[in-house]
């Protein structure tokens, strides 16, 4: 979305499936146990793109009523504590059955 400096001009990867994402967490696993954390960039890069974009897709109803609200200033009877606090679990709860292999 533009909102986050994603516009058009912007060329994006293939988005990868949950499947592609817990693959590459794998990967970044094993490759970190046999060489070190410091020499998989490859594999770091494309774990964290991945669970970027899952969990950003997952979570996106809570993070679009999150600057929903922000975008009002909180003026709307809708924003409260648990707008955001929806989107943070969501986000936490994602990502770590991801990380987990779930």
């Amino acid at each position: 979305s533009v909102c986050r400096g994603h516009g058009p001009s912007h060329s994006q990867p293939a988005a990868m499936t949950i499947n592609d994402t817990k693959a590459a967490l794998r990967a970044f696993k094993v490759c970190s146990k046999e060489k070190g954390a410091t020499a998989c960039i490859g594999e770091r890069k494309a774990a964290i793109g991945g669970l970027a974009g899952a969990v950003s897709s997952e979570c996106a109803p809570y993070v679009e009523d999150f600057f929903g609200c922000f975008s009002h200033r909180y003026q709307l009877s809708t924003c409260n504590d648990a707008t955001v606090a929806k989107m943070i679990k969501c986000q936490e709860q994602f990502a770590g059955q991801l990380m987990a292999g779930k």
